[in-house]
């Protein structure tokens, strides 16, 4: 009887295996690295400077702006100057 106790008593000290896995948390499995696709900024249809509708051949690039010629750029950096003076 007293092996009986000692066992019964070794029984309820030991944590059953269901109860280890509810008090386990549950591992995610690792997350895969997603790559940041660049961001596409379509082309304006006009220029930024003078509003003049941008063809495909003569379209000009700078500073983040789209413009219909260099003229256009040179005046936008001008006007930007003059107002960072004032």
């Amino acid at each position: 009887m007293t092996e009986e106790i000692k066992k019964e008593g070794i029984k309820k000290e030991e944590p059953k295996k269901e109860e280890i896995k509810k008090e386990e948390p549950k591992k995610e499995a690792p997350k895969k690295k997603e790559k940041k696709k660049p961001v596409v900024v379509e082309k304006p249809a006009n220029c930024m400077k003078c509003n003049k509708r941008l063809q495909r051949k003569t379209w000009y690039y700078r500073s983040n702006g789209y413009y219909c010629s260099k003229r256009c750029w040179r005046l936008a950096l001008q006007a930007e100057a003059e107002k960072k003076k004032a």
